[in-house]
């Protein structure tokens, strides 16, 4: 089903990996996101009762903010709703990690699981090395989830970020299939986006310390430079792999 306007209209979409956010959007979904409104897509997957959700929203932050508050793995279950844990539990390499995350979830006994992040940047202007970010996700083991994946796209968007945020759960249990428990699955993903956004602008706004210490993070892992210090040429390659963040406060 797709959100426009209010409305839940039947769609198919096929997406492309290699086209941004903005052209995977027509210009009614470009609209709403220039209104502030999120631009839902969910699309139905053979042998899970939940489908694959993707969420779009505008961010008033840079894409090297936003990916950078998101990097910090450990610090997800400060912002983001129903995880009462998260915590890296194992680096991989360079550009891989292990997070572990515990979930509150309705009726049933709250899930465990862990997914596999890898994150990616790419050049997007080798004149003034603006880029764009993307974290993968698949799951390693869960309590009763049977399989997941997704991603988080950070690209530039106007004066800000146009975060694509593509889930999908593929769960164990029976009861996830009851209505109520799907659609609320559903908002849940919605309200994770939502959440993304507001802890960037808190950052921003409150608790500049805390943003740029994350954005010095993910600029060494790239080979950025320093805050406040001129930006060296771009490498020849225009993807770098980075690596994960150690935990924080685990």
């Amino acid at each position: 089903m797709r959100t426009r306007g209010g409305r839940l209209v039947p769609i198919v979409l096929v997406v492309l990996a290699a086209r941004s956010g903005a052209q995977e959007l027509g210009p009614g979904e470009r609209a709403a996101i220039d209104s502030g409104r999120q631009v839902v897509i969910a699309e139905k997957v053979k042998g899970s009762s939940w489908p694959r959700l993707t969420v779009y929203q505008f961010i008033a932050g840079s894409p090297e903010e936003v990916a950078a508050v998101f990097f910090d793995y450990g610090r997800h279950a400060s912002f983001l709703p129903n995880v009462r844990r998260s915590r890296i539990s194992r680096v991989l390499d360079s550009a891989t990690a292990e997070v572990d995350y515990t979930l509150r979830v309705p009726i049933v006994s709250d899930e465990s699981y862990t997914v596999r992040d890898r994150l990616t940047s790419s050049v997007i202007d080798s004149g003034t090395d603006v880029r764009s970010y993307r974290v993968e996700w698949t799951l390693v083991r869960a309590t009763s989830t049977k399989a997941a994946d997704g991603e988080a796209r950070f690209e530039p968007y106007r004066d800000g970020t146009l975060l694509t945020y593509r889930n999908l759960v593929v769960p164990g249990s029976r009861l996830a299939g009851l209505g109520f428990i799907r659609d609320r699955a559903q908002r849940d993903v919605r309200a994770t986006v939502r959440a993304i956004a507001a802890q960037v602008v808190k950052e921003r706004t409150h608790d500049r310390a805390l943003l740029d210490e994350q954005v010095r993070a993910l600029r060494a892992v790239a080979g950025h430079p320093r805050i406040g210090e001129p930006t060296p040429p771009p490498p020849e390659q225009s993807e770098r792999v980075l690596p994960s963040l150690a935990p924080s406060g685990a």
